[in-house]
């Protein structure tokens, strides 16, 4: 059997450490990244780069807990508890306030006077920050199933932190943007070619269709933004197989991450629709599996609908 690297960043998206490290270990020649987790999860050898004293005692907070959540796989509850006494613990005032309000405030305070800037909260059911230096301002022209808008996009660099699936994977693979309160995009200037459909489609076309659908619907469950955005994704991409990508992504046992229910909702609507099992939807031409996804998001604008 040969190491195939979809199958190892599959076990990452999920959150899944160590189904991770043990499908490594199968593979000889993936020793030296092995050791690397090894050192870093089994042995602790954390590493906070952001060149300054208080900074660094938030980032090791930080990688404490993904050492809790994702490697020691203590309960959300125990772990979010752990990181929160952390962050107290090192901040004047901290003491007392809960996780949310501890980011929102110390920490993203102690941050931003030293020249950074912070982002906290939960990416797929799980803390972990994104903090940066430098951000360019575009402007771009988003094609969508329901029309085509301009959308502001931030250009991100310089960053000390890309949240958790960035740090799991040692910096190959993570998110590469979001989309801001204010409807702007957001994007990690290093995760893309600008010209490429990765680009275009995976992050203009999936956060401008999250904009467009929290502007109707701001309650949406992220499992559905995800559901809808990614189908955009299968709708308009054709120089990538992200079927199975999604594959190797779907998870329905936990729908905080919202992801990876997401993803196993797509298989499973693709593999009805194609009368397929969902391990062979991803072999099907790609003109089948885009008019699949087309009828599957004509169906999910039921999710955009007020509740009776």
């Amino acid at each position: 059997m040969q190491f195939q690297a979809s199958v190892y960043r599959g076990y990452l998206l999920k959150g899944d450490l160590p189904g991770a490290m043990a499908y490594l270990a199968r593979f000889p020649e993936q020793a030296p990244l092995h050791e690397k987790f090894q050192a870093r999860f089994v042995r602790e050898a954390y590493d906070a780069p952001a060149g300054n004293g208080l900074c660094n005692q938030l980032l090791l907070c930080y990688q404490r807990y993904y050492r809790d959540a994702f490697y020691l796989r203590l309960s959300r509850e125990e772990a979010e508890e752990r990181l929160r006494a952390g962050l107290a613990e090192a901040l004047p005032g901290g003491e007392g306030l809960p996780l949310k309000e501890l980011e929102q405030g110390p920490v993203a305070e102690a941050f931003r006077q030293r020249g950074y800037r912070f982002l906290g909260g939960r990416t797929g059911g799980w803390y972990g920050p994104y903090i940066w230096t430098a951000t360019e301002v575009k402007t771009y022209r988003v094609e969508l199933p329901g029309g085509v808008r301009e959308y502001t996009v931030n250009l991100l660099d310089g960053f000390v932190s890309r949240s958790w699936l960035d740090y799991l994977s040692f910096g190959e693979t993570g998110t590469g943007g979001w989309i801001g309160a204010d409807g702007v995009i957001n994007c990690v200037r290093s995760a893309y070619d600008l010209d490429s459909e990765a680009f275009q489609v995976s992050l203009l076309k999936h956060e401008a269709q999250h904009a467009m659908d929290l502007a109707v619907k701001p309650d949406l469950p992220s499992e559905d933004l995800e559901y809808r955005a990614k189908l955009v994704e299968l709708i308009y991409s054709s120089r990538r197989n992200l079927a199975e990508r999604f594959a190797r992504e779907a998870d329905g046992g936990d729908r905080r991450n919202g992801h990876a229910a997401a993803a196993q909702r797509i298989m499973d609507g693709l593999s009805g629709l194609l009368g397929a099992d969902a391990w062979e939807v991803p072999g099907l031409p790609a003109e089948q599996i885009q008019a699949a996804a087309k009828t599957l998001f004509a169906e999910s604008g039921r999710l955009l609908e007020p509740a009776p």
